[in-house]
């Protein structure tokens, strides 16, 4: 008891001392990375995340560090801030002070006091990808490496409509011969399927390409191939989603419908078996989500239909726009390197379209 008639048994409860002792810590990896003894209640048991600015954010910054160093007056316009926002979507406010810094270096070497947005874009491209390597490719594998890149930005173009194209290169940086990069309009947090397989057909663009233009790929689909395996390994096993069923009701008899639809997911699932990264095994418990789905038939099943599928549309996607492939790849071809509403108005200059698929058409299987 606490008390025994007016009589107290317990110590009163002592006065909060003055000093305030907070322990604070900081980490840029995952929580559950983390020792539980950190982390769980009574030790550092509060946790607050810190996100990277959205779009508006980051045109504020860019106002803030502008005004710090000398530019170029065509920075100041509104349309010209709102491109800068777009194109540096995941940066930090260090990152972007830091392309500031760095665009106003590559202005100084250059014998001029002010950057202006070449200057500014190269050092976005800089931080990305890497420092241009100062090499010429010899004059078939300019085409080439063009061909290459052309093909998922006019798939982007076609299937990918929430998504901006900002950067289209054929400079050799950090290893790669060039890229193509685009980010969303508006910043999201989820994703619906058909969007998933939109980002798979962009993926898969460059060896679509390669195909329709050399009747081969090369080597530099490596890295595609690879980031194309593990999104089709989450759509099946972290996100639930399969290939797309196919309806050929009304064209095909009836007694041979499931035959036929059997027989051409076969064929989805042997191309993408074809395309799949399989360099890497594991078992159904393994805490690596793509390995545990291409060690299980049907989970890879699943995948490598979905591929096949993807791989299609991009291959047909290609075609119909042949002509609009070739006039990206010339222009990268003449500048080498294209940025943000540049390579807008390209690819709608270019005018690619949505082609027609019809499966039973035995014309537009691709052989890979």
């Amino acid at each position: 008891p606490q008390r025994i008639g007016r009589l107290r048994l317990r110590f009163k409860p002592p006065k909060p001392r003055p000093e305030q002792v907070y322990f604070i810590g900081a980490t840029n990896v995952p929580l559950e990375a983390l020792d539980p003894a950190l982390i769980r209640p009574g030790c550092m048991g509060r946790h607050i995340w810190f996100r990277t600015p959205t779009k508006d954010d980051r045109a504020d910054i860019f106002d803030l560090y502008l005004d710090r160093v000398d530019h170029d007056e065509d920075l100041d316009h509104p349309e010209r801030r709102d491109e800068l926002a777009r194109m540096t979507n995941g940066y930090s406010p260090a990152m972007i002070e830091q392309v500031c810094s760095m665009a106003l270096t590559y202005a100084h070497s250059d014998g001029r006091a002010e950057f202006d947005r070449k200057d500014i874009v190269e050092a976005m491209t800089t931080i990305e990808s890497g420092t241009a390597v100062g090499v010429n490719y010899i004059e078939e594998e300019t085409r080439a490496v063009a061909i290459h890149e052309a093909g998922p930005a006019v798939a982007a173009h076609v299937y990918m409509k929430d998504v901006l194209s900002t950067r289209l290169s054929i400079r050799m940086r950090g290893g790669s011969l060039g890229h193509h990069q685009a980010i969303e309009k508006e910043e999201r947090f989820s994703s619906w399927r058909h969007e998933f397989v939109g980002r798979l057909v962009w993926t898969l663009g460059a060896m679509a390409a390669e195909h329709v233009f050399y009747g081969e790929n090369g080597n530099g689909v490596g890295g595609d191939i690879q980031s194309a395996t593990w999104n089709a390994a989450m759509m099946v096993g972290a996100s639930g989603m399969g290939p797309e069923p196919l309806d050929l009701r009304g064209r095909v008899p009836k007694e041979r419908l499931q035959d036929v639809e059997q027989e051409l997911m076969e064929r989805f699932e042997r191309i993408g078996l074809q395309i799949m990264n399989r360099a890497s095994g594991g078992s159904a418990m393994d805490s690596n989500p793509v390995r545990a789905v291409l060690s299980d038939p049907a989970k890879r099943k699943a995948a490598a239909q979905i591929l096949g599928q993807a791989y299609l549309t991009a291959v047909c996607c290609v075609r119909a726009n042949r002509e609009a492939v070739a006039r990206v790849a010339d222009a990268l071809v003449a500048r080498k390197e294209l940025y943000g509403d540049e390579v807008v108005e390209l690819l709608e200059a270019a005018g690619p379209l949505p082609p027609t698929i019809d499966i039973l058409d035995e014309e537009i299987w691709p052989k890979v």
